[in-house]
């Protein structure tokens, strides 16, 4: 058909014919020209989408760190005050001493005072002593109750008590007991210290999961220019 003889066809026929050239040009454009366009696009989508879950799992991270500082700070908190009941190792001598001259002072014979072994627990360790003494009672009670009131962290467990056959103004009863004076040793000080040094860093991005996103997009899309 020639151009010339359009001019004698019906105009909607004419039109049909211009929508169905104007569609072939369309679909020729949209498949050959926007295909690489479409392919990049949809690739950037699946990385944006894979971008947002790690954002989301990094927000996640984020404030489990968080968690962790504060727990962390806690317990520093609570080992430094107990760091003031207890004694470091090399100061528990004194401290045995001085739990000695608790008794003398409150008028007890020390019969036995036999430092045992060790008891190893979590943040602390515990020196138990075979105590045996000789007292009035209530110079065994004025002894119970200083103990209490210690500066130092101690308990007392294993209690038995008699009266003795012969007994004197000061002297009436005959007890033994286990005492356990607690204390911080410096290989549990150096463990401390070694696990807070290699606390969990947070990972990349959970300090600004958003931010880390938005660069992550940028990048993905840089080749897209």
């Amino acid at each position: 058909m020639r151009i010339g003889n359009l001019s004698g066809i019906p105009w909607y026929v004419r039109l049909s014919i211009f929508v169905v050239l104007a569609g072939f040009v369309y679909a020729g454009f949209w498949y050959f020209v926007t295909s690489g366009t479409r392919k990049e696009t949809k690739g950037l989508l699946e990385q944006v989408s894979q971008l947002q879950k790690a954002n989301a799992e990094a927000q996640i991270a984020s404030q489990r760190l968080n968690e962790f500082r504060t727990a962390y700070k806690n317990k520093q908190e609570e080992m430094e005050e107990l760091r003031a009941l207890l004694p470091e190792e090399r100061e528990l001598t004194k401290v045995l001493e001085g739990i000695e001259d608790h008794a003398r002072a409150t008028g007890l014979s020390l019969r036995k005072f036999t430092p045992k072994d060790d008891v190893q627990l979590d943040f602390y360790s515990g020196k138990r002593i075979d105590v045996s003494v000789q007292s009035s009672f209530a110079g065994l009670r004025a002894f119970f109750d200083q103990m209490a009131r210690y500066q130092r962290i101690v308990s007392i467990t294993n209690f038995e008590i008699k009266q003795l056959d012969k007994q004197a103004s000061n002297r009436t009863v005959d007890a033994r007991f286990d005492l356990m004076a607690y204390y911080v040793s410096s290989e549990k000080i150096q463990q401390k210290q070694a696990a807070a040094q290699t606390a969990p860093a947070a990972p990349a991005g959970a300090a600004n999961p958003a931010a880390a996103t938005t660069q992550a997009v940028q990048q993905a899309a840089a080749p897209a220019k």
